[in-house]
């Protein structure tokens, strides 16, 4: 447990403004941004300490399982979810007699919780022909969630029910310094492990990848722009709500092309998080994507060699930080795979 740790604290904190101002001055910037005031008048703000939302949502299901994220990274199956109650979980680990690595993250909001929470004038904006999805996060002081990012290319707006966690978020352009994995289970993931690394090297690594850190307090609400990275720890026993806004049609559409994306299609997508500066250039990479897209393949893993190839090619020709020369032993193995494995699926189907 890492504890009340100093943070770099520099994301901005801004009274929740109009949606419109929301989504000019900070979904199109990729920014993280801390939004203060947003459900000040609801229901949930009623929910801010722990004794009290043990009461009001004693009852409600949820799904919770170890941190898999360990075994995930070395390649096997985590270990299997189970279903509890709210009040059973929270005395587990308020109490120290559960497992204290047990959480429960990304689970579908329950009708208890959202009953809360209104729905946020925010999940107007975007593409109105796509949908929004909103999921709960609680665990105990000291768990973390690994250094990722979201392959659905959504914004993501997190509000602090009650406890206290750092949030750290770096932008897709410093994606090189991050050791991005390269095999299928962890095309998403870091090789660098923050949580275990002191706090002064944390720091220091930091501010070497221009990262975004701070600490959410109750009643506070992160946007953490689409196509970034993040990794989270929990400083208390903390409870989240999360709304996955509705993407603009770029990035809607560049998620269908590669569900399972690569850090190459990342930095792409970066470029239309503001789809109004996208130039000629990062629109002919879209249409050459989606060409590709609708092309004939032999298989599912032929389509994805090809899509893989293709991005970093693109990368290149736009000079995206992502294509330059190599930082560690890691992006070179990676470039290679993805040639490789171009070639041998070429090949295969010859």
């Amino acid at each position: 447990m890492r504890g009340d740790v100093a943070t770099l604290d520099n994301v901005e904190r801004v009274p929740a403004p109009h949606p419109l101002a929301f989504e000019q001055r900070h979904l199109r910037s990729g920014r993280p941004v801390i939004l203060t005031g947003l459900f000040d008048q609801a229901p949930i703000r009623r929910l801010a300490d722990v004794a009290t939302a043990r009461r009001h949502l004693a009852d409600m299901s949820l799904r919770v399982t170890p941190n898999n994220w360990g075994p995930y990274l070395r390649g096997q199956d985590g270990v299997a979810a189970r279903q509890t109650s709210f009040a059973g979980f929270v005395d587990e680990l308020a109490s120290g007699r559960g497992n204290p690595d047990e959480y429960c993250i990304e689970y579908s909001t329950p009708d208890e919780l959202s009953a809360y929470l209104p729905m946020p004038a925010y999940l107007q904006l975007g593409d109105p022909a796509d949908t929004w999805e909103s999921y709960v996060f609680l665990a105990g002081a000291g768990n973390t969630t690994h250094l990722h990012y979201d392959y659905d290319l959504r914004h993501v707006l997190m509000y602090q029910v009650f406890g206290r966690k750092r949030y750290v978020v770096i932008d897709p352009r410093e994606t090189r310094k991050l050791a991005p994995g390269s095999g299928a289970h962890v095309r998403r993931t870091s090789a660098l492990f923050l949580e275990h690394m002191s706090d002064a090297d944390l720091l220091a690594f930091l501010r070497y990848a221009n990262a975004w850190d701070c600490t959410l307090e109750p009643g506070e609400a992160l946007l953490i722009p689409a196509t970034c990275w993040h990794y989270v720890e929990y400083v208390d026993l903390a409870l989240s709500v999360n709304f996955c806004l509705p993407r603009n049609r770029y990035l809607r559409a560049l998620a269908e092309i590669l569900p399972e994306s690569n850090v190459e299609m990342l930095a792409l997508a970066s470029r239309f998080r503001d789809e109004t500066t996208a130039g000629p250039a990062e629109l002919a990479a879209f249409e050459a994507l989606q060409a590709a897209d609708e092309a004939w393949y032999p298989g599912e893993d032929a389509r994805i060699a090809a899509l893989d190839a293709l991005c970093v090619d693109l990368c290149a020709q736009l000079g995206l930080p992502v294509a330059g020369e190599p930082y560690h032993v890691a992006d070179i193995e990676r470039r290679s795979r993805v040639t490789r494995r171009a070639l041998e699926v070429s090949a295969a189907h010859r």
